[in-house]
């Protein structure tokens, strides 16, 4: 992989992240209007733009790249899974953070990071691919991500958070899931749809590239803190998260003769920071969201550096 395309792109992401930070600080831009656009960008756009991947025009991908990808999306989560307690432990987490520090290893931001990061460096040919994970991670996080959550839960809302989690495969069914399932389909049967139809999934969903690094930088604006930047442990975790595992990830995958594609999605993926679903989690269950939001930020500033040097090793 060209490393200087990469750095090009996520300047280019940046530069929208930077817009964000800006429209934020000269209230342009308030919390609430972020949240509401937040809504549209994971139930609206990024649907359209996962669906817009596989529509007018060949995709170009082979059914075993998909079972490719299958495999490594299983591979994906159990690693993070089986990592995220030894990690917890290593850089010494606080009792009420351990939990915590596991849900920031394991639940990243593959979808409002991920797809216009990865889409942008691949192309729309990669969509597909990206879908897998998106299903996986919405799989995971309505059933462990919230039972890690509850165990981090203050005690006096613990009975409160166990009732809230029996509604949480309801959630399951969501605009995102939707689009997954849609892309699939059209994948595999090859539907052609009209050409108005595609156009109009192509606009909304190009538009959720923009949108998405505004309001990541949006979110910097309003949330980050001076004492983020003073937490030695807070960077060692991004070493371990952005560089360690990643890293490690692209060396092994040189053993395996894949299709490029196919392995760098794995890869960014495992490079992408921690996803801003923890500290909605953390915050329904009474957990410490602070610390989550610290880690959203740091890890969202950081991966622009940490994204290309994990692509040189591709």
């Amino acid at each position: 992989m060209n490393i200087f395309v990469v750095i090009q792109q996520m300047l280019v992401l940046l530069s929208m992240m930077l817009i964000g930070y800006i429209v934020f600080r000269i209230k342009w831009l308030d919390s609430n209007a972020c949240s509401r656009m937040s809504k549209i960008v994971i139930n609206v756009m990024n649907p359209c733009l996962m669906i817009s991947g596989v529509m007018g025009s060949e995709s170009g991908l082979e059914g075993s790249m998909l079972f490719q990808t299958l495999i490594l999306v299983v591979i994906y989560y159990a690693v993070l899974i089986l990592l995220s307690g030894p990690v917890a432990k290593i850089l010494r987490a606080k009792k009420e953070h351990y939990n915590l520090y596991k849900l920031m290893l394991i639940f990243s931001n593959v979808g409002f990071m991920g797809i216009p990061v990865i889409s942008s460096i691949f192309g729309k040919e990669s969509m597909l691919l990206i879908v897998f994970y998106n299903m996986g991670y919405n799989l995971l996080l309505y059933t462990y991500g919230f039972q890690l959550a509850a165990k981090s839960s203050l005690k006096e809302r613990e009975e409160e958070t166990e009732k809230k989690n029996g509604g949480q495969w309801k959630k399951l069914i969501n605009p995102g899931v939707v689009a997954c399932v849609v892309t699939i389909v059209i994948f595999l049967f090859g539907l052609d749809m009209p050409e108005s139809v595609c156009t109009f999934f192509e606009y909304v969903g190009n538009a959720a590239v923009p949108v998405s690094m505004m309001l990541i930088g949006a979110s910097v604006a309003q949330g980050g803190k001076l004492e983020f930047f003073l937490d030695k442990r807070a960077y060692g975790f991004m070493a371990v998260k952005l560089l360690l595992i990643p890293i490690c990830a692209a060396l092994l995958l040189r053993l395996v003769p894949w299709p490029a594609m196919v392995e760098g999605v794995f890869v960014l993926m495992l490079a992408m920071p921690v996803g801003s679903i923890v500290v909605m989690l953390a915050t329904e269950s009474g957990a410490d969201e602070m610390e989550c939001t610290k880690g959203i930020i740091l890890t969202t500033l950081m991966s622009v550096i940490t994204i290309p040097i994990v692509s040189a090793f591709l």
